[in-house]
């Protein structure tokens, strides 16, 4: 069993967090930003809180420094509208993302979102599917039209409060987890949240962790590990 040290990121006040997000790795191309700005009806504001963005630099930085996986396929679970794909794709060389998520609507806007890697030999694709019905080690799914079959080399999983740990239970040693949860059950559909590190590396152990932290906010506090079984 392979352990690291816990890091604890203290994030005192809304500035400091935009400070953060400013000094991170969630950095938006032009064409990326002025889509948002453009649409910005047409997407839902909070996917781009200052909360979410700094959760989503955070797991940039650390994922960025802490593999040396090259290509892989990847899957993430509880997609929403896939604000994790351009920068993955501008920090990795990644095969293929593939976006999954129960709620049609959020994929639909997830592929708007990320048209060009759509249209790039699908870099990205959108799949609407119960994640608590995928078996993370073979999935098979429907989308566009097309029947896959596929074992992500990387899990990805920001939204671990939103759903049960049935995903974590069907990940092969071989696939990389990245995950995080956290410590609000205010929020609608937080029906699994973890308010302890501890308690997070309890619920989903990993043998070999390649990361562990906390990033405290002035609304929550988020839990992210990276590592394999």
């Amino acid at each position: 069993m392979v352990r690291t040290k816990m890091e604890s990121i203290k994030l005192n006040s809304w500035k400091e967090v935009t400070e953060y997000i400013d000094d991170g790795f969630w950095q938006p191309t032009p064409s990326y930003f002025e889509h948002i700005v453009q649409h910005n009806s047409y997407y839902p504001n909070h996917a781009f809180s200052k909360g979410q963005l700094a959760s989503k630099s955070w797991l940039l930085e650390k994922l960025y420094y802490n593999t040396e996986k090259s290509n892989p396929t990847v899957a993430i679970l509880g997609s929403w509208i896939g604000v994790l794909v351009e920068p993955l794709h501008k920090h990795f060389e990644i095969e293929r993302i593939y976006g999954i998520d129960t709620d049609a609507e959020a994929i639909e806007k997830s592929e708007k979102l990320n048209q060009k890697f759509v249209q790039d030999s699908w870099k990205y694709k959108g799949v609407v599917h119960d994640v608590d019905m995928l078996d993370c080690d073979t999935m098979q799914f429907e989308t566009g039209g097309e029947l896959i079959t596929t074992k992500p080399h990387w899990i990805i999983n920001t939204s671990c409060e939103h759903m049960s740990t049935l995903w974590y239970d069907t990940v092969d040693p071989d696939q990389l987890i990245i995950m995080q949860t956290n410590n609000s059950k205010e929020f609608d559909g937080h029906i699994n949240p973890c308010y302890t590190v501890k308690e997070m590396q309890e619920k989903y152990p990993l043998g070999n962790v390649l990361y562990v932290g906390e990033l405290i906010t002035p609304a929550y506090t988020r839990y992210m590990q990276i590592g394999y079984k």
